[in-house]
């Protein structure tokens, strides 16, 4: 599974030549392709994919659809597509502006409205806007282009195009490449990536533009970035070393902050570089100084946990020895006699909570009696709990008040409700925060249906939560969905509904490169959690049936254990 999600890009079916038309006429998304390697300052190995110029005489509809055509070929900052132009709409047409995906398997449609005007119709289902931050539509979306054209030396030419591009998705697919940039928590504890989409040919000075444009939203005040706002990413160089290993000159501006910050600012540059498909390796060097060893190597990477866990007939046990002895460890000694739901445990692997058997109250405790077992919160019907690494174990009540709690380890007086208008009116069915304590998946239901919701926490300094950021939607292709957890750093496990065939499915939904179905879920399927660090997802029923993926079935766990999960 973990394979096909780090899977390179595919060239093959890149939508490349739009046909020219009459008056009204349906163009083909795709026809082969043309790829070489770039030249000049480009990744290496970013694909080519050819852009035909105007053709002699061509006729207005010709001109726009070769334009919009012409989105796919970047080189020389889009020449072939500016020729389509007149000489002033050349000149101040921004191609960085964004990119319209549009369906590779529905025909355009291209009309000519009068004389001087053109449109073109397509059904879009992306978009990418001009700081790479992609939104991927609830499905295809119709969309016009309508142009004037106006004659320049006997030749139409558009005198006033959309800004940006567009792109089919399998050119979209050829010609971007997804990418972490990686900023710094509040703590400066962990790397938090922020997930991007670049024109290949430029993805390496794009990425350090991004780092020094700092996050967007929703990270965009829970997380910083060390990298210098003034750093000249123009000065940056890209070569390769005599073992093969990608050579990256940094800014000066970098070199020259304090020891702590550059060291930070080095390891943001670091694994965000490394996140590009064909930088799995990168050094880092100023004037031909490896500044490699001075990367700050304290800062985590937000994965997953890959110690299995279960609610026990009494208390929380561990699940790593599945399949042996009915006597399982019991990890949180102060909860061993108390019969409960839902358990959890940090990724430091000390703060522990849990809902009672009947839902209705939160408990908090620890591993190693460090934190005082109490009933954080009672009264109610709880979604499961989930601690972070900084003390506090988050919560909510099922019924939309519009508000999350964050119990504090330190006790009820350092207890947070952050405000989150968003979920008022709505039930909250679950809720999972990543192993970087600042993004916080939200799973919530009103009557139009379920929806998973991913929002930051923004904390002070001493990591105590203030606010959380308007959500943005995570597209599942699910409906009636009933869990979620985190699985990858950028990838959730998600238990819900196949829209068009109404089973139950369970999928690893990849922020990046979509979704990937599990094995088919048994009838009565309730829970589901995985961690692509122990390469295991399990799964439970409603009647208390616990299984683990082999892979392309689920297999039965005799064990006396139930509501798995993972730190």
């Amino acid at each position: 599974m973990t394979a096909s999600r780090r899977e390179l890009l595919r060239l093959a079916g890149a939508a490349a030549l739009l046909g020219t038309g009459s008056a009204c006429a349906r163009i083909p998304t795709e026809s082969p392709i043309d790829s070489r390697p770039l030249s000049g300052r480009s990744r290496p190995g970013a694909p080519y994919v050819r852009a035909l110029p105007p053709p002699e005489d061509a006729t207005p509809q010709q001109v726009l659809t070769g334009f919009v055509q012409a989105g796919v070929g970047t080189e020389d900052d889009y020449a072939v597509a500016r020729e389509y132009l007149t000489p002033d709409a050349s000149a101040a047409w921004d191609p960085g502006a964004g990119v319209t995906v549009y369906s590779s398997s529905d025909e355009l449609r291209v009309e000519q409205l009068d004389e001087d005007t053109v449109s073109l119709a397509l059904q879009a289902v992306m978009l990418v806007d001009a700081q790479g931050v992609r939104s991927v539509l609830a499905g295809p979306t119709a969309q016009e282009i309508t142009v004037h054209v106006e004659s320049v030396d006997g030749q139409w030419r558009i005198a006033d195009p959309p800004p940006g591009i567009h792109l089919s998705g399998a050119a979209f697919e050829a010609l971007f490449t997804p990418a972490r940039l990686y900023f710094l928590d509040p703590r400066s504890l962990h790397l938090v990536p922020d997930l991007r989409w670049y024109s290949s040919h430029r993805a390496v000075p794009a990425v350090l533009e991004g780092l020094r444009a700092g996050p967007v939203e929703p990270l965009e005040s829970a997380v910083r970035t060390l990298v210098p706002s003034g750093a000249d990413m123009e000065a940056v160089m890209v070569t390769t070393g005599a073992d093969g290993v990608a050579e990256v000159t940094i800014p000066e501006a970098v070199r020259r902050l304090a020891s702590v910050p550059r060291g930070h600012a080095l390891a943001q540059l670091e694994a965000s570089l490394r996140s590009l498909r064909a930088l799995a390796e990168v050094r880092l060097l100023w004037d031909g100084t490896d500044l490699t060893a001075q990367v700050d190597r304290s800062l985590s990477r937000p994965l997953p946990g890959h110690r299995p866990i279960g609610a026990g007939p009494t208390g929380v046990v561990s699940l790593a020895d599945a399949g042996g002895s009915d006597q399982m460890s019991q990890l949180v000694p102060d909860l061993a006699e108390t019969v409960l739901s839902a358990p959890a445990i940090s990724q430091d692997g000390v703060l522990a909570c849990a809902l009672s058997q009947d839902r209705s109250s939160v408990l908090m405790a620890s591993t190693d009696g460090s934190v005082p077992v109490r009933q954080a919160a009672a009264g109610a019907a709880y979604a499961d709990p989930r601690p972070d690494d900084a003390g506090y174990v988050w919560a909510s009540v099922q019924s939309g008040t519009g508000v999350l709690l964050a119990m504090s380890a330190q006790g009820a007086e350092h207890d947070v409700k952050v405000d989150a208008a968003w979920l008022r009116g709505r039930e909250v069915l679950g809720l999972d925060i990543a192993a970087d304590a600042t993004r916080l998946a939200v799973l919530s239901a009103d009557e139009a249906g379920t929806r998973l919701d991913l929002c930051a926490v923004q904390r002070d300094e001493a990591g105590v939560p203030v606010s959380v950021s308007e959500p943005v939607v995570v597209r599942t292709g699910l409906v009636d969905m009933v869990q979620v957890g985190w699985y990858d750093e950028i990838a959730l496990t998600v238990l819900g509904t196949d829209p068009i065939s109404e089973e139950l499915r369970a999928q690893v939904t990849d922020l990046a490169t979509g979704h990937e179905l599990l094995p088919p879920p048994r009838q009565g399927t309730v829970r589901l959690a995985g961690s692509v660090i122990a390469e295991s997802v399990w799964a439970a029923t409603e009647d208390g049936a616990l299984m683990r993926s082999t892979g392309d079935r689920w297999a039965s766990v005799d064990l006396p254990a139930r509501d798995p999960a993972f730190y």
